[in-house]
């Protein structure tokens, strides 16, 4: 049975904060039956990468260097 992608973005907001793009999720669309083959993996990557970023952000000027951690 052949089978279509579907990207989807995916995107994160944090209170009143500007959204940020985490990345693209890409999903399986099995043909004929209507369902996505969820693709845990692929998430999981854009998820560690979010946190990446979240623990240890680019320079952005954000933050202090006595800030508690």
């Amino acid at each position: 049975m052949a089978s279509t992608s579907l990207t989807l973005p995916v995107f994160m907001r944090v209170g009143d904060t500007e959204e940020f793009h985490l990345g693209d999720f890409t999903v399986d669309l099995v043909d004929g039956v209507g369902a996505l083959r969820y693709g845990r993996p692929e998430l999981a990557a854009v998820l560690r990468s979010a946190a990446d970023e979240i623990e240890n952000p680019a320079s952005t000027g954000e933050g202090v260097d006595d800030a508690a951690p």
